[in-house]
């Protein structure tokens, strides 16, 4: 379990003392903000709490105070965004459940795409430092990363019935959530290769149309309803 680290504060610093309960909810939400869009363009070890506090527009006491260091406001982000995606996921295989493969498969990379247009900021955290943990021990809440690719293989695996064995649809779940980080967490990389602006819709239907057609075949294979 993280430690919060403790920091004095002095009398005019001090949260607690000079803001109201909405105001110190309202400041923990910005500074959360602000942390999830450093942390999605620097991987942990080059992000600092200097570069959130300036587009979090706050003194350093202020994320001390809320979050005790670097390391646990890196923990709480992911958790976070990790919270939010599990949510939406549940309603996208609700909606899906029943479809083919065809349209199903289809209509899930739609609702993926839609959300990172949305809030980009998951993939590319988890992008940035999945693949640069020798250790994984380096980076604060490196399992919840791992939890993150759990959560696409356990959801798609309860609600599709896959008609394989387990070790054959958790390698099918993974690859398709290594093709969605690598293209939208690494989506510059990637765009940049092939002369594409990485947040235009030529490259979302890129995207879109690579997964899909290469995960279709097998996923026809796999379930009742092809």
């Amino acid at each position: 379990m993280l430690k919060l680290e403790k920091v004095a504060l002095s009398k005019d610093a001090s949260p607690k003392k000079t803001l109201p309960k909405g105001k110190k909810k309202a400041t923990r939400e910005k500074i959360i903000k602000a942390a999830v869009e450093v942390f999605a363009k620097y991987p942990y070890h080059a992000a600092s709490i200097r570069m959130i506090c300036n587009v979090a527009e706050v003194d350093h006491p202020l994320i001390s105070y809320y979050f005790g260091s670097k390391a646990n406001l890196f923990r709480i982000v992911i958790t976070e965004v990790l919270e939010q995606r599990k949510q939406l996921q549940k309603t996208w295989f609700a909606e899906v459940k029943s479809m083919g493969a065809t349209r199903g498969l289809s209509l899930f990379i739609d609702y993926i795409l839609e959300d990172y247009r949305k809030r980009p900021g998951l993939f590319h955290i988890v992008s940035l430092n999945l693949f640069q943990a020798d250790n994984m021990d380096t980076i604060p809440g490196y399992e919840l990363i791992q939890e993150f690719i759990r959560v696409d293989i356990g959801g798609m695996k309860d609600n599709l019935e896959l008609r394989v064995s387990n070790s054959e649809g958790e390698m099918f779940v993974r690859a398709m959530s290594m093709l969605l980080i690598g293209f939208l967490g690494g989506g510059r990389s990637y765009a940049k290769a092939m002369n594409m602006d990485p947040d235009s819709i030529v490259y979302y239907n890129w995207v879109r149309d690579t997964v899909f057609y290469t995960l279709l075949p097998r996923l026809k294979t796999m379930v009742k309803n092809p």
